[in-house]
């Protein structure tokens, strides 16, 4: 008997450490798109943004219906190209991800909704304000930041009403996102009780500002409204000081970062700008993020940075919530889901845009961007 006892013994501890030895089961790898022109400054600051919370949720050993996994980023080049995007869109959905993070623009990221849409793939924009986005009922959009019609609105009642800024010139570069929200402004701008003086558009690849600043100088607006891409917007406010008048410039692209600043050091013109989201300073996790994107890249990161960064944590939020890779449960996850992300806390209506969305209006200011005023978010 103790001879069969020990030798129960051993064949149990010879057990033990054969499975002790036994690896644990690969890590599945998961796969979550990303698209942007990434020859661009910002598209590639929220690229490396949307790394650094793919290595952070890694480090936690996630595990989806109960199998380890390990997400990796696929990232496509749009080139911020209408026609290349329906491309890139439908070579991410022939894929294997389970939800899109893209693409950098409005225009853009129209292009591409219908073909995430029709494939019932979670398509989260981290940047695109156009109104369009959510009132196309496109099946799976979400938008990470409030429309381009409400910060505009908010921005013409202020700036008409309460700074007095009544004559108002409205240029845009001609191209959809633009040409939209100078609509926009120049609706509110009549409703806020301002005249506007001038309306003109430009061709979107020009630098040449000097027509329509010719034809301002004349008209000596109190303010000129320019919605156009980042470059032009620099070219734009370097040329004013040229032309013998001190009109304020309001801009709506991705201007207020420092790579803005150097480019336009010398103007003294007070510009403005108004962009969705609230301020840094007020955001209580920003500054580890910021950290954490200096420590990693040796460069501080843009404010839309940290969209593309919660909206990787956001995507893996509903992966885990619906306990599913399915792609349809991940995009009814992101309906219900409430995240408290680094950019505020999201949740989405019906249409998929965001609850609750704000708005700053920022002013340069000895030669820094400056909160004036922060609109909506209640």
């Amino acid at each position: 008997m103790v001879a069969l006892a020990l030798l129960a013994v051993a064949l149990f501890y010879s057990a033990a450490q054969a499975w002790a030895a036994t690896p644990p089961p690969p890590a599945s790898i998961v796969l979550i798109g990303f698209a942007a022109p990434l020859s661009e400054f910002s598209a590639r600051h929220g690229r490396n943004a949307a790394l650094l919370a793919i290595e952070e949720a890694n480090k936690d050993n996630p595990r989806i219906a109960g199998q380890p996994v390990q997400f990796q980023l696929l990232e496509q080049d749009d080139k911020s190209d209408v026609v290349v995007t329906p491309y890139v869109a439908r070579t991410l959905v022939a894929s294997k991800v389970i939800g899109v993070v893209g693409h950098w623009s409005s225009a853009t990221t129209m292009a591409a909704a219908p073909v995430y849409s029709d494939a019932g793939l979670a398509h989260i924009s981290p940047t695109a304000w156009t109104r369009e986005l959510t009132q196309k009922s496109f099946k799976t959009i979400f938008q990470m930041v409030g429309n381009n019609a409400a910060g505009l609105a908010f921005a013409a009642d202020y700036l008409v009403r309460d700074q007095k800024l009544k004559h108002v010139f409205i240029l845009d570069d001609g191209g959809y996102l633009g040409t939209a929200m100078a609509g926009y402004f120049y609706e509110n701008v009549k409703t806020a009780g301002g005249e506007v003086v001038h309306r003109a558009s430009i061709n979107s690849k020009t630098s040449d500002f000097n027509p329509p600043l010719q034809r301002a100088q004349q008209l000596q607006p109190d303010l000129i409204f320019f919605s156009g891409r980042t470059v032009q917007s620099g070219v734009l406010t370097s040329n004013l000081p040229r032309f013998q008048m001190q009109p304020a410039l309001l801009l709506t692209d991705n201007v207020v970062n420092e790579d803005f600043l150097r480019n336009v050091a010398k103007t003294e013109t007070p510009v403005m700008a108004i962009v969705p989201g609230t301020p840094v300073q007020r955001r209580p996790r920003m500054a580890a993020l910021e950290k954490k994107y200096i420590e990693r890249y040796d460069a501080e990161m843009t404010a839309f940075g940290a969209y593309a960064y919660d909206s990787v944590h956001l995507l893996i939020a509903a992966a885990k919530k619906s306990n599913s890779l399915d792609r349809g449960k991940i995009v009814e996850a992101l309906r219900e889901i409430r995240y408290a992300g680094v950019t505020g806390n999201i949740g989405f209506d019906a249409s998929g845009a965001l609850l609750r969305p704000d708005y700053t209006l920022y002013r340069i200011e000895q030669k820094k961007w400056v909160p004036v005023k922060v609109f909506g978010g209640k």
